[in-house]
């Protein structure tokens, strides 16, 4: 009788300690993923949620966490900072998740933040690396990339050491906003350090479609070195713009802008453009990738693959990394624990090895420096993984 009470104590014991953190049973981890499924920047939703997919059938295979099966929930916002917080709310409180992997754009993470924090949810952002997300750091936060700023810092300085532009002048033109804010800043800190003459800077309103008169002045002022802070349709028509003009031009520009719809977009404008991004666009790594990516997922997945799934991918093996080093008591705070010790953790050369163990629990920030022929709509290499 003693032995059955003490059994039955051990086991109410054991259903408490899970009973305290949502989203794990003996079987079945439960991860959600709020993204943009719906409107014009779905694709990039949609190759987020494919990178969570690939992973987690890869990690469910090999055996799952300790034994525990990986489910995705993915939730859509539309791109909307309202739905964002209304799509955690129903996953935390509907769904019960234990830790989040998807969190759409930068206004949409900060609008889920209070949540975040206040279920001390382990969350790993992969998709909006901006200053603001870890800074100030949130103690269950972790975020993988590196920040607008040195990327454009990063491109600037390939540009100024390796391609020689004669009479140099440099010009920035970006969104009025914060994302524009630190693509500015990298220029800043590029045209001070290297003493070349600073043409021009333009800021925009976020939507503005027609950069005729901007172009203009940039021509006016003799800028041969842009710093392209246009996104999608505004970068392609900046270089539209320009090319009017037959502006002659080194061109940087943002991550996104390595995408295949960007590509289709800008490459008729003639700029063999350059982009610095923190994941393998090409290489031995994307060849292993997409080889399991046809075995885990359809062919319309397949083909909605782009630079957000290889980030996302990797960001639901870190997260799984850190629930694996805690065995099978697996806690929200051990998660987070683990995570926050996490070092050169391998992403089998997706993006450069992870680390967290620093004070903004941000991971290594390298870069790879890329560029398009827009003849075949290809990049190639310029530089490996660099610090900046």
């Amino acid at each position: 009788m003693r032995k059955t009470l003490l059994a039955l104590a051990a086991t109410l014991l054991a259903s408490t300690a899970y009973a305290q953190d949502p989203g794990v049973s003996d079987t079945e981890i439960k991860i959600g993923d709020v993204n943009i499924m719906t409107g014009p920047a779905s694709f990039i939703g949609k190759a987020v949620s494919v990178g969570s997919k690939i992973a987690a059938a890869e990690i469910n295979e090999a055996g799952g966490v300790n034994g525990r099966k990986i489910t995705v929930i993915t939730e859509d916002d539309g791109y909307v900072p309202a739905r964002s917080f209304q799509a955690l709310t129903k996953l935390i409180e509907v769904d019960g998740i234990f830790a989040l992997n998807g969190t759409s754009g930068t206004a949409n993470a900060l609008a889920m933040m209070p949540l975040i924090e206040e279920n001390n949810l382990p969350t790993v952002v992969t998709t909006a690396p901006n200053e603001l997300i870890y800074e100030p750091v949130r103690p269950s936060v972790f975020t993988i990339g590196a920040s607008y700023s040195d990327a454009f810092y990063g491109q600037l300085k390939y540009i100024h050491e390796n391609m020689k532009v004669e009479n140099p002048v440099y010009g920035v033109i970006r969104q009025d906003d914060d994302f524009g804010k630190a693509v500015e800043d990298g220029y800043d800190r590029a045209v001070k350090e290297f003493g070349v003459k600073d043409g021009l800077r333009i800021r925009y309103k976020k939507g503005t479609a027609n950069f005729a008169a901007e172009m203009a002045q940039m021509k006016q002022a003799g800028v041969n070195v842009l710093a392209n802070g246009g996104i999608i349709a505004g970068a392609a028509n900046i270089l539209g713009e320009a090319r009017k003009l037959s502006m002659d031009l080194q061109v940087a520009g943002v991550w996104s802008e390595d995408m295949p719809p960007s590509v289709n977009l800008s490459a008729p404008a003639g700029y063999d453009y350059l982009v610095a991004d923190y994941v393998a666009l090409d290489g031995p790594a994307i060849d292993a990738f997409m080889e399991k990516a046809k075995k885990y997922a359809t062919p319309e997945e397949v083909g909605a693959i782009n630079r957000y799934t290889y980030i996302t991918y990797v960001g639901l093996h870190v997260l799984a990394e850190g629930m694996k080093r805690c065995g099978k008591e697996l806690t929200r705070a051990c998660t987070i624990e683990q995570l926050r010790g996490l070092k050169d953790f391998d992403t089998q050369g997706v993006a450069a090895p992870i680390s967290f163990d620093n004070e903004k629990q941000l991971s290594g920030t390298a870069l790879k420096i890329y560029q398009l022929d827009h003849t075949t709509k290809t990049f190639k290499t310029l530089q490996d993984f660099t610090q900046y």
